[in-house]
This record gives structure tokens, sequence and C-alpha cells, in this order.
């Protein structure tokens, strides 16, 4: 159990991680396993604008098991700049969202393909398991298809000078944060804003409260802006999420960042976190 100065803190969870089939490493199943190894009694594998690869509900591994919480992290645009959202359902998401989710995983196929001919990638495009929703393509596999090719000796120098998110020459996402929010509304999802930058959110968080939003991501590996997020989700009626946004490449192990989900301010109780 998770304790803070003696005091028992009960379960713990991660709400934001990536398995292979968006831009982690590793399997959903093997992510699952390595989270109730750690002891977590929650997770949610939250892959990029696509319907969970395992179904919700209890998971076990040996002597350990978990609670999986039907997640997925939608990629938007709103006032020229990429936010995420993130969407949660406290049973099996609805077969007629997970669609809708599939649509947007085969739309991201053909930007792919749009964003490698804009950079030259010549006879470059998106598998069949892309074009099909089965898996969704980002901008991580577009930098690693760069240096795969020679046009760009590293990662980090094909986000600096190619597909980063002040790219003018990608095509930008065609979903816009408020469109992505009234769906999973619409759908009851429980959603929250993923890794919202505190200046940002100083500037949209009353607006996306009033439009439904439920929650912030506030709870990350990084602590900065921690306080401010919370404080700032209080003051507008939502609740508070948290999560290690965990992809496989980080130094740190599935499971080392976990939190108290009674922390999780209206969300321990939307999702029956505590249950």
């Amino acid at each position: 159990m998770s304790r803070r100065r003696g005091v028992d803190l009960g379960p713990r969870v991660d709400l934001h991680c990536h398995s292979v089939a968006s831009d982690g490493l590793i399997e959903a199943t093997e992510l699952a396993k390595r989270a109730a190894l750690a002891g977590l009694s929650a997770l949610a594998i939250t892959d990029h604008d696509l319907p969970p690869v395992l179904p919700a509900g209890r998971f076990e591994h040996g002597e350990h098991n978990l609670r999986l919480i039907a997640g997925v992290e939608l990629s938007t645009m709103h006032d020229g700049r990429e936010l995420h959202l993130l969407v949660y359902f406290p049973e099996q998401m609805p077969e007629a969202y997970a669609e809708w989710c599939r649509d947007r995983a085969r739309w991201r196929a053909s930007w792919y393909d749009a964003c490698a001919q804009a950079l030259g990638l010549e006879g470059v495009c998106a598998d069949d398991d892309a074009h099909a929703g089965r898996r969704t393509l980002t901008r991580l596999h577009l930098a690693r298809t760069m240096v795969r090719v020679g046009k760009t000796p590293s990662l980090s120098k094909a986000f600096q000078d190619h597909i980063g998110h002040d790219s003018v020459v990608i095509p930008p996402l065609n979903m816009a944060f408020l469109d992505a929010l009234s769906v999973a509304k619409d759908a009851g999802g429980w959603t929250s804003w993923a890794h919202p930058p505190p200046v940002l959110a100083d500037r949209f968080a009353a607006d996306f409260a009033k439009a439904g939003l439920d929650a912030l991501e506030s709870h990350r590996p990084n602590k900065s802006g921690r306080n401010r997020l919370s404080t700032l989700a209080h003051q507008n009626g939502m609740g508070i999420t948290g999560g290690s946004d965990w992809h496989g490449w980080e130094k740190r192990k599935m499971g080392s960042f976990r939190v108290a989900a009674r922390s999780l301010h209206l969300t321990d109780k939307a999702l029956g976190l505590l249950n």
C-alpha cells in the first residue's frame, strides 16, 4: 500500500501509458503484466486514437492482478496548438465509440502517408494494420522512418527540424479538442486534458470545464505545476487524473510512478478506483 507520513493511501493506479499499438515499445499484455507485478491496482493503457487492445476488467498474472480501465488518448487541435484528450470508461468502451476511435486511427494512417509525401520520404506509407484501424501511427513513427532512411541523424533532430509541433511542412491534425470532447461526453466517457501546460491551462481550463471537461491531468512524474493544476481544476469544478505517460524507453520501470487512487478528486469515484 502507498503510505505518506504513516497514513495508508490505499490502491495505487496509473491512468496514462502506451503500448506498441501506438508509440510505445512493448505489447499491451506485457505492459499489463509489468503493472501487475509492480503492485498497481488499476491501469489504463491509453494508446493514441485507438480503442483498447485489451478488454477492460480484471487482469491476472500469476498471483498478481489489477483492473484494466478502458481508455484512449486523442490528438486534437485548439487555437493552433496540439492538445491531447484522455477519455476513460468505468466498464468496457461502448462499441460505437470504439469504432469512432478506429476511424481516427484510420485517418492517422492517411495523415502519415501525407506527412511522408510532404517530407520527401519516397516509397514510405502506412501498413495494412494502420489503415485498418488496428494500430496508430504518430510523429514518433515518422521520426524513426526519417532516421532509418538517412534523412536525419537522430530522433531529436527529426523532431527539432522536421516534425515537431511547430512544423509548417506536415499536415495538421483534423480534430478540434472541443469536438473530440463532445463526442466523448455523448458516449459517456470521463474526460481529462492530458499533460496540460499550466500556462495554457490558465487560459483554457474554464472554457473547457464549461464545455464538459471532467478533469485535468495534474499528477505526472514531473511534479512541476502539479499544485497549480490541481487548484485550477478545483476552482473550475473539475477533478484530477494522474499517469506516467510511460512508453517503454524511459529509465524508470513501469509501475515506479503510481498515484494513490483516493487522491484523484472526482476521478476515483467516476471510475470506481477504490472498489
